[in-house]
């Protein structure tokens, strides 16, 4: 959606018909390859890595996933995402949102205009900021021979994109939640007649449950993330709700937040990421909220039929990578 790449690369290559997703994150690299041609999209292949090492950051890739370019998606605690009012007369658009968000040197900025707003002369933007460190880094971890790294964008945002070719190519003026939920924080978009119209990030992802479930009943890592299959057989409900209390305040004052703000009401929340696809998850925000809560498939707007079978529970997690290729492939 928003990618970090433009500014260097005035004459871009075109990208191919395959494109390699990549979303870089802190419980797993998750990989699809995907294929575009006249008759649709088509899986050619995807996986899930082992993290990144640190100290060692090359990005060692099996030989069947390895095409000319990547997409290339993370998410982290140094990069910001908001939505920005700015006057719509004046000063060039780039000049005055880097007076008003307080860019860095050390900073790149991406934005994208969303609307005018009716009865204002005010521009609405949606803008992210990314560490010049973050984007050199990913430079790095794909240097040498295939996969080039073609572009670059924040994980929340890659998802909302896979989400609009999905079920948010059918919301008309529906106003509805996506909730994107990562190792470690959670983006959280709140759209009305197919806009975002609120944009958080806020802490808590599935690496804290995991760790809370290990503390408090002595499981190790892999019993650990058996209890948060479909078929797990420990009721986890508990862990669960105490652990998201403060997370389902902040998305409740920012529900209520939205609906008097623009005149709406939420109608169904939209899960992804790793804790999208385990069931106590979905129930603990259509408890608290009152809102009926959706795990979509993000495989839906392509043919699937290359996903590993052991993959097949966890589709999910695969948002951000899916819709990172997708923006690759709507490039200019």
């Amino acid at each position: 959606m928003l990618n970090f790449f433009k500014k260097d690369a005035p004459g871009k290559r075109r990208v191919s018909s395959e494109v390699l997703g990549l979303d870089l994150g802190m419980s797993g690299v998750k990989v699809v390859r995907l294929r575009r041609s006249s008759s649709g999209l088509a899986l050619v292949g995807a996986d899930i890595l082992p993290p990144l090492d640190a100290v060692a950051p090359h990005l060692e890739l099996p030989p069947k996933l390895v095409t000319n370019y990547a997409a290339v998606t993370f998410a982290n605690s140094r990069q910001a995402v908001r939505l920005v009012n700015v006057a719509a007369v004046g000063e060039p658009l780039a000049i005055k949102l880097k007076e008003a968000i307080k860019v860095e040197v050390d900073q790149r900025l991406a934005f994208t205009v969303l609307r005018t707003i009716p009865g204002k002369r005010e521009t609405q933007v949606l803008t992210v900021g990314m560490q010049e460190g973050d984007v050199q880094q990913v430079l790095a971890m794909l240097a040498h021979g295939a996969p080039a790294a073609c572009t670059l964008e924040y994980a929340g945002l890659a998802a909302l994109t896979s989400f609009y070719h999905g079920p948010g190519r059918e919301l008309g003026d529906e106003a509805v939640c996506l909730i994107e939920a990562g190792a470690r924080t959670t983006f959280v978009a709140f759209l009305n007649k197919g806009l975002p119209v609120l944009v958080r990030t806020l802490e808590l992802g599935g690496e804290q449950l995991l760790a809370t479930l290990q503390a408090q009943w002595g499981l190790d890592r892999e019993t650990a993330l058996g209890t948060l299959g479909q078929g797990g057989t420990i009721d986890i409900s508990q862990p669960l709700h105490d652990l998201a209390g403060p997370f389902l305040r902040q998305l409740s004052i920012s529900r209520d937040f939205v609906e008097r703000q623009e005149n709406c009401r939420i109608a169904r929340l939209y899960l992804s990421g790793g804790l999208g696809d385990v069931r106590q998850w979905a129930q603990e925000l259509q408890t608290t909220l009152g809102i009926a809560a959706v795990a979509w498939d993000p495989f839906a707007c392509m043919t699937a039929t290359a996903l590993p079978a052991a993959l097949a529970n966890q589709r999910g997690r695969f948002a951000a990578a899916i819709g990172a290729a997708l923006s690759a492939f709507e490039e200019p």
